[in-house]
């Protein structure tokens, strides 16, 4: 089996933007996310020295004096490479022997994310301070985010470990490659 290099799995990654059918061997998806983590680090770096936000206090957001953080390139990025993960993520669950209707279920947390978000900020805005007493309904808004990306995240990286599952192995989503004979088609003429 060929490993991929850095270099061609982020070419695959990226040439493959929007295909989700196929495989991804465990190197290819692997130097992708490495890609995309160092692309995150070096655009993080850049919010920071161009958009410094100093001390952030929330109190001064809600009276609307204060701003929060500019991030340009950081969300620029996570737009851009939102649907490469997507599918270089779904295309490695092919190469392991899952389906990538598993990915669905990012719906779940995301969804849920959403709304918390909207009831946190409406408990936020109603109250115009944070104290104690707003922070058990706050928790527990947050708690079922966390809890449901924590467990779908430890399914899914059990998914992205596991070894290629080839379709002679019983791989659905994977093509029948037949193996090149040592000697050719035709065989030996000895």
């Amino acid at each position: 089996m060929k490993r991929t290099g850095f270099v061609e799995a982020v070419g695959i990654g990226l040439r493959k933007y929007f295909q989700f059918k196929g495989t991804a061997s465990r190197s290819e998806y692997w130097w992708f996310v490495l890609f995309a983590l160092a692309a995150s680090f070096t655009t993080g770096l850049l919010d920071g020295l161009l958009y410094p936000a100093g001390t952030l206090d929330f109190d001064q957001v809600l009276r609307g004096s204060g701003q929060l953080p500019v991030t340009p390139f950081s969300s620029a990025l996570a737009l851009l490479l939102l649907f490469p993960s997507l599918s270089i993520t779904a295309r490695r669950f092919h190469d392991a022997g899952h389906s990538a209707k598993w990915l669905y279920l990012l719906i779940i947390p995301v969804g849920y994310a959403v709304l918390a978000t909207i009831g946190t900020a409406l408990i936020i805005f109603s109250y115009e301070t944070v104290n104690v007493d707003l922070l058990l309904p706050i928790y527990f808004l947050i708690f079922p985010v966390a809890v449901t990306s924590l467990a779908l995240g430890v399914v899914y990286l059990v998914f992205l470990l596991k070894p290629t599952k080839t379709f002679f192995e019983g791989n659905l989503f994977a093509e029948p490659n037949v193996p090149d004979w040592p000697y050719g088609i035709e065989g030996s003429t000895s």
